[in-house]
């Protein structure tokens, strides 16, 4: 896969499906994700639909450059408009999840003119008391990860039981894709702590995302239980206009059999921001 050295010299990791003269969507991934999220058959999902979709992996993330020093979700934000300097893409459909979602939500407010309309899905706002992990599902999340492979990928495995969707997981597809997680990266467990610190510094965004314009769409799923679904309904509150979907039986993950659903609603999102 292609890469490119920003001018903050943070490598990142990308690649694109479609025509470049399409209206480009641009995805970002979750904490400790990859690019690997958004799966072949989920971008081209949308590149069949006329779409220039880019996904990549976010700084600490994949094959792109692991960091030393901490930094803001707005640095991340920053990293996604540089990949789009680098594409020549002016305007972007931005698309993220969890993680990814609060970037997408940072790169609304500090780009405005970069963007066409944002999707926020399985996110929240930063406000304690909506959509905040706690209970099996945060000791998960903070749990150190093996550096062993294979334990990386049960260990990856066993958390996904915790959080996911309770109509299409399947143990033995999950466990495949997190051995091609686990295969593809050598990333530490400090990686993953920048991205932790990264989110928590910024705290509460409300102040912030409620200064955004951009037409918004916010998906969640009615069995997330990393993310809840009260950080999708805030989301959607805190945001003019935004449109709020519920997906049910959808958890905090992003299955074959929740593809339909959620790129025919991202699909309709930007053709009513292209209109």
């Amino acid at each position: 896969m292609p890469k490119t050295l920003l001018p903050s010299e943070v490598e990142i990791c990308y690649e694109t499906f479609g025509s470049s003269d399409q209206p480009a969507v641009l995805l970002i991934h979750g904490l400790g994700s990859q690019l690997l999220l958004w799966e072949e058959g989920f971008c081209n999902k949308l590149a069949e639909e006329g779409l220039y979709v880019i996904r990549y992996d976010q700084r600490d993330s994949g094959l792109s450059s692991t960091m030393e020093e901490d930094y803001e979700l707005s640095d991340m934000a920053s990293d996604a408009a540089g990949l789009l300097d680098h594409l020549l893409v002016k305007k972007a459909h931005v698309v993220g999840m969890s993680l990814g979602g609060m970037v997408a939500q940072i790169f609304a407010a500090d780009h405005p003119e970069r963007i066409s309309s944002l999707t926020s899905m399985a996110s929240n706002t930063g406000k304690s008391g909506f959509g905040i992990p706690k209970g099996k599902a945060l000791e998960a999340l903070l749990a150190p990860a093996p550096t062993d492979p294979q334990e990386q990928a049960l260990k990856d495995l066993s958390d996904r039981r915790i959080w996911a969707s309770t109509e299409w997981h399947d143990d033995e597809y999950c466990l495949k894709i997190f051995e091609r997680y686990a295969e593809r990266t050598n990333k530490n467990n400090e990686a993953k702590e920048r991205q932790m610190r990264a989110m928590n510094s910024t705290g509460n965004r409300e102040k912030i995302i409620s200064k955004i314009k951009t037409p918004t769409l916010v998906l969640h799923g009615s069995a997330d239980t990393l993310v809840d679904q009260s950080g999708g309904e805030r989301t959607a509150e805190i945001i003019s206009g935004a449109r709020l979907v519920i997906i049910e039986g959808w958890g905090h993950d992003l299955p074959p059999g929740s593809w339909p659903e959620i790129t025919n609603e991202i699909i309709q999102h930007v053709r009513n921001a292209e209109n």
